[in-house]
């Protein structure tokens, strides 16, 4: 009993690990923009999904800060940013085939000013 309740166990920590390795991160590396509408869809296409800036606790991504990514799979992306001004822009084909993180930096938001 205690050998199979041991590797239940075990399989469960090896699944826990795996899952935890998959957290997607997006990080605001830009000098003052604050957003408050970070939405993903699949590169090419304008399905959005939901507004990933409600997974932080103040609703906005703001400089310097990494936003974990909810519901969120590896593939290529379109990243749909709105700042607190309402500007939107869109950073296109972000790669995350292997990776599970993404920078969104200064001349990726020159076009919501």
């Amino acid at each position: 009993m205690r050998a199979s309740a041991l590797a239940g166990l075990l399989g469960l920590v090896v699944a826990v690990s795996a899952y935890a390795a998959e957290r997607f991160v997006a990080w605001n590396l830009t000098a003052t923009t604050t957003f408050s509408g970070v939405y993903l869809a699949p590169a090419g296409t304008t399905d959005w999904g939901p507004n990933q800036a409600l997974n932080d606790k103040d609703h906005t991504l703001d400089p310097s800060e990494r936003l974990v990514l909810k519901g969120v799979a590896h593939g290529r992306f379109d990243v749909r940013l709105v700042d607190k001004a309402g500007h939107a822009c869109i950073k296109h084909d972000v790669d995350m085939t292997a990776a599970t993180s993404f920078e969104i930096r200064d001349a990726d938001v020159q076009a919501c000013h």
